[in-house]
């Protein structure tokens, strides 16, 4: 639709995993691709790390300076065959990391929501444990109050 003309712009529009208490809404757009495009403040890089047995992420913001790109760069192929066969699996990888990313967004949520619900049952359990014990203190002392009155009685 983009290549047609019939769509001026192409959206993506996901959540982005930023912990596991955090998530945020993203738009980002994916046509036309423009220089700015790949300068958004938001851009970075991820790797994935190991420390102490765990694994992490480690981000690290894009610094791109596009006046050390090197002019004079020769490429073996025609620069034009190069976008054809790159672009596809740019736009791949970038659904795909949105998919992924919406996911762990997601789970992170079911997540946090039932670990709140948990603790929410076990408050619960608390409070309608103390108030049986009350009602069956209550009926105790009813029942004792009653025999105290009866063997008075005789």
């Amino acid at each position: 639709m983009f290549l047609s003309e019939t769509v001026d712009r192409v959206e993506l529009i996901y959540t982005r995993f930023v912990s596991l208490i955090s998530s945020r809404p993203v738009v980002q757009t994916l046509a036309p691709l423009t220089i700015q495009g790949l300068e958004t403040e938001d851009d970075e890089i991820f790797r994935l790390i190991s420390s102490e047995g765990k694994l992490g992420v480690e981000r690290s913001k894009v610094t791109q300076n596009m006046s050390s790109f090197p002019q004079d760069m020769i490429f073996e192929q025609d620069p034009v065959q190069i976008l054809d066969a790159l672009l596809p699996l740019y736009v791949n990888n970038q659904l795909l990391r949105s998919l992924q990313e919406s996911a762990a967004s997601e789970l992170a949520a079911r997540m946090t929501a039932m670990s709140n619900a948990s603790d929410n049952a076990g408050q619960l359990i608390g409070t309608l444990t103390l108030s049986y014990n009350k009602a069956r203190q209550a009926a105790i002392t009813q029942q004792l109050m009653e025999v105290v009155a009866g063997a008075n009685a005789l």
